[in-house]
């Protein structure tokens, strides 16, 4: 009896779970671009290296601020802000960040998501519960635009003019420009590359307008690329939509191309195996994006510069107490040790709110030396924390 009642549970949850499949598949393939021979232009925000966008959900008249994300498979709605709307639930899926965080999310169809004036019909969108700590709605709080609803279109970035063009047609380019292929799932648009370090070509990386770093590679693959400037980070700094994750970064000087774009540039090597490039480094160029021809255009308008990463970040525990969020072999101090201050200011002294702190961060960092209060009563002077 224990078995047969082992078996029709087996049975029930086979079931759930291929009901829940089939009704992602529905909303991830019902998209609808229903304009034809247009070309749209919306402005943009480049906010701590993100671009956020203004756009309307079914009726409502008020424009919502939302992350555009060719990393993201499906779009996020804030969950309050769906409730508000009465975006009812369909089904039920598994979300995974590039933090290494995976929840249950609850899934619903938008009947529209217009920018400008024009419109993308039956899009299938996540309610997203932020994590206390994410960083993603100080940026901005209502969500995020995903590839699902990117594959419906073609796009332009001008990331120099802070313009977002889309159309039903395949955007073409005058000039010097570089053509990168690649490649996507049936379902969404999240577009993977390939690029070459060196005399190696690294497969499968994150085109990720939705990521404000700059390249991110694998861990594992750190040792195949020598270079002579070289840097351990641990960190725990980076955020997501559902907070942060522990990591260890190896940083790296290498020469890198893209599509026959060549540059030298500072490469990460994440323990957490993500593999991604973003805006840090695609805010140099106008990318066009083509699904129709599965091909990304980069035209570069500056010079590629990406900075040495941070080796030191304090983040805010709580408004009283700070907490290590990044630091390095150079410095007697470990992830999550707790600092009563920094220059005898506390958290509330620096900044209002999470949102302050996640926007003007760099602030607390303006001075050549920190003094930190431990909260054993040390206090650790640092004078070159900054090397």
């Amino acid at each position: 009896m224990k078995n047969y009642t082992s078996f029709l549970l087996f049975v029930l949850l086979t079931f759930i779970s291929s009901c829940s499949y089939i009704k992602n598949v529905g909303l991830l393939s019902g998209g609808e671009l229903k304009a034809k021979n247009f070309v749209q232009e919306v402005p943009f925000e480049l906010k701590k290296d993100l671009i956020v966008v203004k756009v309307k959900l079914n009726a409502d008249t008020v424009l919502r601020e939302f992350i555009f994300d060719t990393g993201a498979f499906n779009s996020k709605v804030e969950n309050n802000l769906a409730t508000g709307l009465g975006l009812e639930t369909v089904t039920t899926k598994s979300n995974s960040t590039a933090q290494g965080v995976t929840k249950e999310i609850e899934v619903t169809r938008l009947d529209s998501i217009t920018f400008g004036e024009t419109a993308f019909y039956k899009i299938g969108a996540g309610k997203v519960v932020y994590s206390e700590k994410s960083a993603s709605p100080c940026i901005a709080k209502h969500g995020l635009i995903g590839a699902n609803l990117m594959k419906l279109a073609h796009w332009k970035i001008n990331y120099q003019n802070q313009k977002l063009y889309f159309s039903d047609t395949p955007f073409s380019m005058e000039g010097e420009y570089y053509s990168l292929p690649f490649e996507s799932p049936v379902l969404s648009g999240t577009p993977k590359i390939n690029l070459k370090i060196g005399e190696k070509t690294v497969e499968n990386v994150l085109f990720d307008v939705g990521f404000n770093g700059g390249l991110v590679l694998p861990l594992s693959l750190a040792h195949h690329f020598e270079s002579e400037e070289t840097e351990i980070i641990l960190d725990k700094s980076t955020s997501g939509i559902y907070g942060s994750n522990e990591d260890s970064l190896i940083v790296k000087k290498l020469k890198v191309e893209l599509g026959g774009y060549k540059t030298e540039i500072l490469v990460e090597f994440s323990k957490l195996g993500k593999a991604l490039i973003g805006n840090e480094f695609l805010k140099h160029f106008t990318i066009c994006i083509d699904y129709e021809e599965d091909k990304i255009l980069l035209q570069p308008q500056k010079e590629v510069k990406i900075e040495a990463p941070t080796k030191f970040l304090l983040g805010m525990l709580n408004e009283s107490l700070w907490v290590v969020n990044r630091t390095n072999s150079k410095l007697d101090l470990q992830l999550g040790d707790t600092v009563l201050s920094v220059n005898n200011h506390k958290p509330k002294d620096l900044f209002s709110s999470h949102c302050d702190y996640i926007i003007n961060a760099k602030k607390m960092f303006e001075a050549d030396t920190l003094v930190l209060e431990m909260k054993n009563g040390d206090k650790i002077e640092l004078k070159d924390y900054k090397k």
